[in-house]
């Protein structure tokens, strides 16, 4: 009976991530891919956001040049300050139907602002798009262009 218990624990620790990726919370979806700290954590994106990564990959490996996405966009930077995720507040902006909006501020290096689009598909809230609104300011999905367009940046 107690390797059950064990076993049903150790369960729901692992499925915890999947979990947090609910239809109830979409600022939850948004931690949890902040916690696998990986831009290629497909699981976390949209159809649309996933088809352009995937797109991206390809065309950047037909023409052996880098990607379109050359920064880790989840930290805006390349590189990342010691602790800088104890800095990580997410706030949820907006929830209309199937669309939502998190804001995730941050300091790396200098203070970060970034706003996470998530969409309800299958049940469970997906980054869509995101974007900087600090000084330097960019739309992930427009990076992408050049490589929807079939052209390399």
């Amino acid at each position: 009976m107690r390797s059950l218990f064990v076993l049903g624990l150790l369960l729901s620790l692992v499925a915890s991530p999947a979990l947090a990726q609910s239809a109830q919370d979409p600022v939850e979806t948004v931690r949890a891919f902040y916690a696998k700290d990986n831009i290629r954590a497909y699981e976390f994106y949209s159809k649309r956001l996933k088809g352009l990564f995937v797109q991206d990959q390809k065309q950047s490996e037909k023409t052996g040049e880098m990607g379109s996405i050359d920064f880790a966009f989840h930290v805006n930077a390349q590189d990342t300050e010691d602790g800088w995720q104890k800095s990580l507040r997410l706030e949820l902006l907006s929830r209309k139907g199937k669309r939502a909006e998190v804001k995730a501020t941050f300091k790396n290096f200098t203070p970060q602002d970034l706003r996470y689009s998530l969409v309800l598909e299958g049940g469970r809230w997906l980054i869509d798009d995101v974007r900087s609104v600090g000084e330097v300011s960019w739309r992930l999905t427009e990076i992408f262009q050049p490589a929807k367009d079939g052209k390399s940046q």
